[in-house]
């Protein structure tokens, strides 16, 4: 099984504290902070609450999970199975990071071409099972002065949608979340 289940109704982003800032993502760098924010609405108390848990890659820093900028002591029990479900094959976990650490070592390049950027999808994609069938004009790209800066792809898989979003900041995995229209009667 694929790391499919970290993004099922949930989002994740792989980013740094410096997001935004220019600089190029020095995996080496332990002050760089590259990590893995997990976003949910995951129930707390019996309520679907937005929670954060922020995992730590490239540094022995502490997982933290947080619910409002409130820090929490501890990952909910089903959360924290699904996340060493994950991880658990540690071949697959593995063959992951080294796709990370080479795409987090040339971001700075990713978004220099269509191809670049295509190539990096594909990556990412595989670890999550995302098979694209798509139509490249179906892709969302954004250009700021001929500069390309975000490139968003979407998967479609047993009647769910999932995207992945590059740009010069941060690569942002999930199901694209349906929202409900309120009835206007």
């Amino acid at each position: 099984m694929a790391l499919r289940n970290l993004i099922e109704n949930q989002t994740i982003r792989i980013d740094d504290h410096k997001r935004g800032s220019g600089e190029v993502k020095n995996w080496d760098d332990q002050s760089a902070d590259i990590h893995i924010d997990k976003e949910t609405h995951f129930p707390i108390d019996g309520k679907p609450q937005k929670v954060r848990i922020r995992i730590p890659i490239n540094s022995d820093r502490v997982l933290r999970i947080e619910q409002k900028n409130k820090t929490l002591g501890k990952i909910p029990t089903k959360l924290k199975k699904e996340i060493q479900e994950a991880f658990q094959n540690i071949s697959r976990r593995d063959d992951f990071i080294k796709d990370m650490v080479e795409v987090i070592k040339n971001f700075h390049t990713v978004l220099e071409s269509k191809e670049q950027v295509k190539q990096t999808l594909e990556r990412i994609s595989k670890h999550f099972d995302l098979k694209w069938y798509g139509n490249e004009l179906d892709d969302l790209v954004e250009y700021i002065d001929r500069e390309l800066i975000s490139y968003t792809r979407n998967y479609f898989d047993n009647g769910k949608q999932y995207s992945i979003k590059v740009d010069k900041t941060h690569i942002e995995i999930g199901e694209v979340r349906k929202k409900k229209l309120k009835n206007r009667n």
